[in-house]
C-alpha cells in the first residue's frame, strides 16, 4: 500500500520545476527516508508513518488507508530561516487539502491534509522545519 502512495506523493512534489515550487527551491533535492550523506542543502527528506487500513462495510472490495507523512525540511543555517520557511509554505501550498493523482489504478483517490505546520529549528550548521500531513486513500481491490 505504502509504496504506491508514496510514488503518488513523490510524483506530485516533482510535477511541477517553476520558480518558487518546492523542487525549485530545493534544487529537486526530495528524497524519501534519507538523503544521501554529504548532500547540499537545502534539502527534503519525507517518511510515512502510522499506515492503518479500515474495509468498508458495506463494501468488501472498498478499503481507506491512512497514514502520516512526515517532512523534514533542512536549509542552511547561513542562509536564515527565511529559506526554509519559503520552502515549508511552498509545500503547504502544493499539499493542503490536495488530491493525488495515483500512480496505479487500484486507489481511486489520495487526498493530504496538514495536521502540523513545523516551527524552524537552529541547529550549528542547518534549519529543519518537520511538518506533518495526514493521507487519506481509497483502494478499491
Amino acid at each position: 500500500m505504502s509504496q504506491i502512495i508514496l510514488t503518488s506523493l513523490f510524483n506530485k512534489l516533482i510535477a511541477v520545476q517553476t520558480a518558487g515550487t518546492v523542487y525549485a527551491l530545493v534544487n529537486g533535492q526530495i528524497f524519501q527516508i534519507e538523503a544521501p550523506q554529504a548532500t547540499e542543502m537545502p534539502l527534503v527528506v519525507f517518511a510515512m508513518t502510522n499506515e492503518s487500513t479500515t474495509a468498508f462495510m458495506s463494501s468488501a472490495t472498498a478499503s481507506m488507508h491512512q497514514s502520516d507523512v512526515e517532512f523534514a525540511i533542512y536549509s542552511k543555517a547561513s542562509e536564515s530561516v527565511v529559506t526554509a520557511m519559503a520552502i515549508e509554505a511552498a509545500l503547504f501550498l502544493l499539499l493542503h487539502k490536495a488530491s493525488i493523482t495515483p500512480s496505479d489504478a487500484s486507489y481511486s483517490t489520495i487526498e493530504l491534509i496538514c495536521t502540523s505546520r513545523g516551527v524552524p529549528t537552529i541547529t550549528v550548521d542547518s534549519v529543519r522545519i518537520d511538518t506533518t500531513y495526514r493521507i487519506f486513500a481509497t483502494k478499491q481491490s
